[in-house]
């Protein structure tokens, strides 16, 4: 066994095999340049280092976004595209919005227009005060629900050069504090409404009437809020709420410096809801020489739309206007 080793290894070897024919030799050619003699074989071509192409750093690529759906488009393009709105309401600075007249139907010109249509017809003889002869009638405008059209009403006074009074509660005042103020700047009369509108008799709001000192603090809590913003108390005007009055409530305010009753001698009864047309037909049937009308300025009364065509109503009569303590 160990012969048989022997024989594999030098048969792997060379050595053993006698009958396999010898290889050729070949001197060894060390490697750098040829020497002179030796066997001038060509090196091995050496091959040209290949060039690596240097490839431009590539864009790290986002994931393409998926396609949108009908459906995202659309939720898409309502939610950038705006709705169409409403149109905007006519502004009723200076004219309220134009409403029917009580001739025909027409509708009511804007402020603008018909100051512009007055100043074109022929004026009405008028005093050096510009007080018509014929007359002068008093507007007073009560205040103690919600603020309504208590703006455009002192737009339109403003826009037509007219004078005019406010009966004010108290709480009103409190409320609308910017208005009370414009009142007084713009030259009107600030009078006392009393501080919550209640009935003095009770016939009207069926609370059973007031005492003598709840009928003076009623007053007097009014005037403590309504004086600061207008620079001055309100006595001694006041107004009784809804009107309501007895042989009493003069002698039971009077102690607090309350002396000056103000009334009407036509009520518009746009607080009943007539319609702005019926109101003008009202007050232009009602007209004379010392009227003291008495309008609302609560948004539940159209006395604030018909108020531009009353005034251009009455000045077609003749009349001038001017405040309650005048």
């Amino acid at each position: 066994m160990l012969v048989g080793f022997g024989v594999l290894a030098a048969r792997s070897t060379g050595r053993f095999d006698a009958a396999q024919p010898a290889l050729p030799t070949f001197p060894v050619v060390p490697t750098g340049a040829p020497t002179p003699g030796s066997l001038s074989t060509p090196p091995p071509a050496t091959e040209a280092p290949t060039a690596v192409a240097s490839v431009a750093p590539t864009a790290l690529q986002k994931p393409a976004a998926a396609k949108p759906t009908a459906a995202a488009t659309r939720r898409a393009t309502a939610a950038t595209t705006p709705r169409p709105t409403s149109p905007p309401a006519a502004s009723t600075r200076g004219g309220v919005t134009p409403t029917p007249s009580a001739a025909g139907g027409e509708p009511a010109m804007a402020a603008g227009a018909a100051a512009t249509a007055a100043a074109a017809a022929p004026a009405a003889p008028t005093t050096s005060q510009g007080a018509a002869t014929v007359g002068s009638v008093m507007l007073t405008f009560d205040a103690g629900a919600d603020r309504g059209y208590a703006e455009d009403i002192l737009d339109t006074l403003a826009d037509e050069h007219v004078v005019a009074s406010f009966g004010i509660t108290g709480n009103w005042a409190r409320a609308n504090a910017d208005l009370v103020r414009r009142m007084a700047a713009d030259g009107h009369l600030v009078f006392n409404h009393t501080l919550d509108h209640r009935s003095f008799t009770g016939v009207s709001d069926s609370l059973g009437g007031l005492s003598a000192a709840a009928r003076r603090a009623e007053l007097d809590e009014a005037d403590a809020i309504i004086a600061p913003l207008i620079g001055h108390s309100t006595r001694p005007f006041y107004r009784l709420p809804y009107g309501d009055d007895d042989p009493h409530v003069a002698a039971d305010v009077a102690p607090d410096g309350y002396t000056r009753k103000i009334g009407w001698t036509v009520d518009s009864e746009g607080w009943r809801g007539l319609q702005s047309t019926d109101i003008l037909a009202r007050c232009m049937k009602l007209a004379a020489s010392g009227a003291v009308y008495v309008f609302h300025v609560g948004r539940e009364s159209q006395d604030g739309i018909a108020l531009p065509q009353v005034i251009h109503g009455l000045r077609e009569k003749g009349y001038g206007f001017k405040r309650v303590d005048s």
